[in-house]
């Protein structure tokens, strides 16, 4: 590579004598702490040694005016910044004379020994002599030289690595920039290392396809097993096909399946999440409603390519109508993969008991709220779906993915929630809030709503009556909703007029659930409940809007 000249004061780039070499060499297992200094005058050194004539002129030359600076910073490629500046300084550096060792230790002693001083920062355990000799020389073989000058002599791998750059740019026709290629290399210096130590990424249109797909599909990749694991499918590749005659888009096809293999391979990728192709453990929230029932019978059937989830869980509020319990038994026995029950306590007996699920004194269910003077002041706190819901479901999936009780989710293992909002509950759908964990809505990637799901069950299961799936004493429940359960459940409806007076005239629990004295009523009127005219109806589907954990009613 050749740079054109400009108008700054250039220098010839000198290349040391044998003789100059071996002497510094000698002094340096002798000598180390003279390395030490960045004042060191090496000239000298090698005069009082007898050496005269200790360097001989190349076709190189710098700008006079161009050092690399060690600075302060610790980012990830403050060292290699620089880079793009110091390599266009030389005129004539052709990468054959960058790799003479003898060259590089030229620059090193007599131009940029601060920088590889500073740029190595040593500690008190540091064995000098072994430093210096790593970083100021190059020990034989011949084959061992180029590698050392790129890894760990600071001005051969500052250039190096922006020769390395400007390759990737120019076989990318402009695609990749070298300052982009320059940062990533600057950040996973082993990517960096990898590709200029195996024969293939030498071929410049190999090299920017790979740096290209380091740079933009392998996040999270485990960063030297990942390499290497790509270059040795690329080495393989070679020894099949002729790299060097493949069309580009016929390269980084190629390397789109190596990648995607690496990326598969969970020992090779240091995020479980972003493992490709692995099958997360899958458990449907079955709230034995329209939707998640619709959606468990679909999986079992295969429709729309639906697979089986390998688990439904049903979380009891211990206060559902009876009729859900009878639809669950009959769900039961129409899949075959597993329908789980759990609980984390009875919601009635709570209530009545003016506690939370381990005991506080604080229910958290969403009554409708007024203040002493009856207006209208908003909602109480919700937690009972987070309580008696999301909670016992997580737990018993961690029990099914073996991790111990109280302990974190290794980062192995991952499971995938399906919820059965419909696409006309759209705005109910929420990412999971747990990192071992992601919430998948089916039915809205397949576009369907709460009708169509009607229309499908009572295709399929002529005859089957599918509730709506709620708490007795739900404060979400629409006017037709209460007017079927007094109809169809007048038991289950006196118990949600007992349990509505008694937030209200028992003490123990109106202090449980407004804590200041305020009045809390399960229906949205607030009204109480057997004062209400329930004749009318309303729209189910904006009531249960408001439910954002997107887990109760489906």
């Amino acid at each position: 590579m050749t740079t054109s000249p400009n108008s700054s004061p250039r220098i010839p780039v000198m290349r040391l004598t044998s003789q100059a070499y071996a002497q510094l060499e000698q002094i340096a297992g002798e000598q180390p702490e003279l390395w030490q200094s960045p004042d060191t005058d090496f000239g000298v050194i090698l005069s009082a040694a007898g050496v005269g004539d200790f360097t001989v002129t190349t076709d190189a030359a710098v700008d006079a005016s161009v050092q690399l600076k060690p600075g302060t910073s610790r980012t990830p490629n403050h060292w290699d910044c620089q880079a793009l500046t110091y390599y266009d300084a030389f005129e004539n550096m052709t990468p054959e004379l960058a790799t003479d060792h003898r060259i590089w230790a030229w620059l090193t002693h007599f131009r940029h020994h601060e920088y590889n001083l500073k740029r190595w920062r040593t500690t008190k355990q540091t064995n000098w002599r072994n430093f210096v000799i790593k970083h100021w020389f190059f020990p034989e073989p011949e084959s061992n030289r180029m590698d050392n000058i790129q890894k760990w002599n600071g001005p051969g791998r500052t250039w190096w690595i922006a020769h390395t750059a400007r390759k990737a740019e120019k076989a990318s026709a402009g695609a990749l920039t070298a300052s982009d290629a320059l940062d990533h290399y600057a950040r996973n210096a082993v990517h960096y290392h990898s590709l200029l130590s195996r024969s293939v990424p030498r071929n410049d249109m190999v090299l920017t396809t790979v740096t290209a797909a380091l740079m933009h599909h392998c996040s999270g990749m485990k960063v030297e097993d990942g390499i290497v694991a790509i270059l040795r499918e690329l080495n393989l590749a070679a020894g099949m096909v002729l790299l060097d005659d493949l069309p580009q888009f016929a390269l980084r096809n190629l390397l789109d399946e190596i990648v995607d293999r690496v990326m598969s391979n969970p020992n090779l990728v240091r995020d479980p999440a972003k493992v490709r192709n692995v099958q997360p453990f899958r458990s449907l929230s079955l709230g034995a409603g329209v939707q998640s029932t619709v959606l468990a019978l679909m999986a079992e059937r295969g429709e729309y390519g639906l697979p089986k989830p390998d688990v439904a869980i049903f979380a009891d509020t211990g206060w559902e109508p009876q009729s859900v319990y009878d639809h669950l038994s009959w769900l039961e026995q129409q899949i075959s993969y597993p329908i789980i029950r759990v609980n984390n306590g009875n919601i009635k007996t709570n209530i009545l008991a003016g506690r939370g699920t381990h005991g506080e004194k604080y229910l958290g269910i969403p009554a409708h709220l007024t203040d002493q003077n009856g207006k209208a002041i908003g909602m109480a706190n919700r937690q009972c779906t987070a309580k008696y819901k999301i909670k016992p479901i997580n737990e018993k999936i961690k029990e099914l993915l073996g991790v111990p009780k109280g302990q974190r989710v290794p980062k192995g293992k991952r499971a995938e929630i399906w919820i059965g909002i419909s696409a006309d509950e759209i705005t109910r759908a929420k990412p999971s809030r747990e990192e071992w964990s992601s919430n998948r809505h089916p039915l809205l990637e397949l576009g369907l709503g709460r009708a169509q799901l009607l229309n499908w069950f009572n295709e399929n299961y002529p005859g089957h009556y599918l509730p709506r799936s709620a708490c007795i004493g739900c404060p979400y429940k629409s006017d037709s909703e209460w007017k079927w359960l007094r109809d169809n459940d007048p038991a289950a409806f006196d118990e949600a007029k007992f349990i509505d007076t008694a937030i209200r005239t028992i003490p123990l629990v109106r202090q449980a659930i407004t804590r200041n004295g305020n009045h809390a009523y399960l229906h949205r009127s607030r009204t109480p409940l057997k004062d209400i005219d329930l004749d009318g109806a309303d729209d189910y589907d904006a009531v249960m809007a408001d439910e954002c954990e997107g887990v109760c009613a489906v």
